[in-house]
């Protein structure tokens, strides 16, 4: 196998992960939807 081709497909398969990696944390993670911003003025601090 060529060199050029072997380090053309493992980019490619990093790319996919990542794609499919934002992808997922895009649709299935859950979001705070609280009011609270993290500022440090209330003893409530964004996690």
């Amino acid at each position: 196998m060529d060199i050029q081709l072997f380090i053309v497909i493992i980019i490619g398969i990093i790319v996919g992960v990542i794609l499919i990696r934002a992808i997922y944390r895009f649709f299935f993670t859950e979001r705070d939807h609280s009011i609270c911003g993290g500022c440090t003025g209330c003893d409530i601090h964004k996690e």
